[in-house]
């Protein structure tokens, strides 16, 4: 009897609910094409510092039951940037010493559902509008979406064309191999 493959696992650290919904949404869309498993870590939250620190002592942990990560990634929304504890550069170079790849939602995480819906994908608006302007194109949006109800709502086609101005988008959907 032939073995079945491991799944290449990453591990992806996020503020909240929102973001975990959004990563399962990936994971859906992986599932498709490719033999990987997203191992989500909610933080609820926190500083720039606090965020890290709670993602380096869980990969810790997880690494230690599950084995080896591929890749390591924070998703954190830059609105956070302006009121936090370090700024968005130091959370990077903090990062980086632990071999994650911090990946920042501008503005906020409803800001980049606004921007995969709508099309507009250079289309930044300012934090507070964010989900003013996703509910002109999902009128009955709450947060915390769960992922089945982004899978009626987002498309990868859209999703690549924010990556493809989107750095951070980007870094992460090639990180996961969704793209090359």
């Amino acid at each position: 009897m032939p073995s079945i493959p491991k799944r290449i696992r990453y591990f992806v650290a996020v503020e909240g609910e929102s973001e975990q919904s959004f990563v399962r949404w990936l994971q859906y869309l992986a599932d498709a094409e490719l033999h990987i498993h997203l191992d989500t870590y909610p933080l609820g939250g926190g500083g720039f510092a606090s965020m890290l620190e709670k993602t380096v002592n869980e990969h810790k942990k997880r690494a230690g039951r599950h084995g080896t990560y591929k890749n390591r990634f924070l998703i954190i929304d830059a609105d956070r940037a302006n009121s936090n504890d370090w700024p968005l550069d130091q959370l990077r170079a903090e990062a980086h010493t632990h071999h994650i790849k911090v990946i920042v939602q501008r503005p906020n995480h409803e800001g980049l559902l606004y921007r995969i819906i709508s099309h507009e994908v250079h289309d930044i608006p300012v934090a507070n509008a964010a989900q003013a302007r996703l509910r002109r194109h999902w009128e009955h949006y709450e947060k915390p979406a769960d992922a089945a109800q982004l899978r009626r709502h987002l498309n990868f086609d859209a999703l690549i064309k924010v990556a493809d101005v989107d750095p951070d988008v980007e870094t992460l959907l090639r990180g996961i191999g969704l793209i090359r």
